[in-house]
């Protein structure tokens, strides 16, 4: 069956960035009878002047209440089905109502909060993953100035906001006295922080496994790795490539299995600074990963699958590739396209 017969429509959101825009455009690849309605806080989101999509625009996610009502607001006006959302905070604001939603036939593939917040919090996230002997980055986790004077490991370390997106609010100070002066600026402007062991190596060390998950099942994994980001010290990626390394996958999905049970999509990122070293954890991105697009180009439509995932394990038959990896080798470069809007594009509500 194709995907229009198993959806009456799919709102998806934070289609000003890779996540939701990749989201989009892939399942518009896989039906285009498929009713997709993009949506973002940014009236001028790319996502949603692209063709073939309706647009909405929401209120932030961080005002729970108001978020909620515009996404079931939108859901019933055009007669949608399925959620996506494309950020962790969307992702966040509609965990806690999920499982009620599904029983109006409003299908969110979140997980529920208790296992969402591993894809929030990279403190409480590197807590269980050491307690469960899986390699971290060398971590100090300071309630105060004064617990800076803990941290024995080496200079320039790592300086980041538990909660954060992309590498908002990183730093890398070079000693102890560039430590204690940026710490508390972080703070101010990002929440509580960390400090960790910088591990060696540029982007192309750094792996994503993307996954699948219905209610703690894997239906599929994914690995590609980036080969240029933007800023070059670290940030959303520009260039990567699909990746085969069973080790590489194997260490991933152990950190979804010690924090999960997950359901819908979640990626991890691992850094790996020689192929002979361990694979430290660097964050779950519990969404789409942003390169989702690059696996569809490699044969494997994650969203797609998605959508059957949620329709019955029935429909995922003979969709999935037997092979492994279940997709081909395939590298893939972001570039600027220009899109003409609309004169009257602030009328997009």
């Amino acid at each position: 069956m194709m995907l229009h017969e198993l959806s009456s429509g799919i709102l998806v959101t934070g289609v000003g960035a890779p996540p939701g825009l990749g989201t989009v455009r892939s399942l518009k690849g896989a039906d285009s009878a498929l009713k997709i309605v993009a949506a973002d806080l940014n009236p001028l989101a790319a996502g949603l002047f692209e063709p073939g999509v309706e647009a909405r625009l929401l209120p932030a996610a961080g005002d729970t209440d108001a978020y909620r009502r515009t996404v079931r607001e939108i859901c019933a006006t055009h007669g949608l089905d399925i959620v996506i959302p494309g950020s962790e905070a969307e992702a966040a604001a509609l965990a806690p109502v999920a499982r009620e939603w599904a029983k109006d036939g409003l299908r969110v593939p979140v997980p529920d909060p208790e296992v969402l917040r591993f894809g929030i919090d990279k403190g409480l996230l590197l807590t269980r993953i050491a307690e469960a002997g899986l390699p971290v980055p060398q971590t100090l986790q300071p309630d105060s100035a004064a617990d800076l004077d803990r941290w024995v490991g080496d200079f320039p370390c790592v300086l980041k906001p538990r909660c954060s997106r992309g590498a908002r609010g990183v730093s890398y100070p070079a000693d102890m006295a560039t430590l204690k002066r940026d710490w508390p600026e972080t703070v101010a402007a990002h929440g509580p922080s960390l400090v960790q062991q910088r591990i060696p190596g540029g982007p192309e060390t750094i792996y994503t496994i993307g996954t699948l998950w219905n209610r703690g099942e894997l239906i599929v994994s994914t690995l590609h790795r980036k080969l240029q980001t933007n800023p070059p010290s670290g940030g959303a990626a520009i260039a990567g490539e699909t990746v085969v390394d069973p080790g590489l996958t194997e260490a991933g999905l152990a950190i979804l299995r010690a924090t999960g049970p997950w359901h819908g999509l979640a990626a991890v990122e691992l850094k790996r600074p020689s192929p002979d070293a361990p694979a430290y954890l660097l964050e779950i991105n519990p969404r789409m990963w942003g390169f989702g697009y690059l696996m569809m180009l490699a044969g494997l439509n994650v969203p797609a699958l998605l959508v059957r995932m949620l329709s019955g394990p029935e429909h995922l038959a003979g969709h999935i590739p037997s092979t492994f990896p279940p997709y081909s080798p395939k590298r893939m470069v972001r570039s600027w396209q220009d899109i003409e809007i609309p004169l009257d594009w602030k009328s997009v509500t």
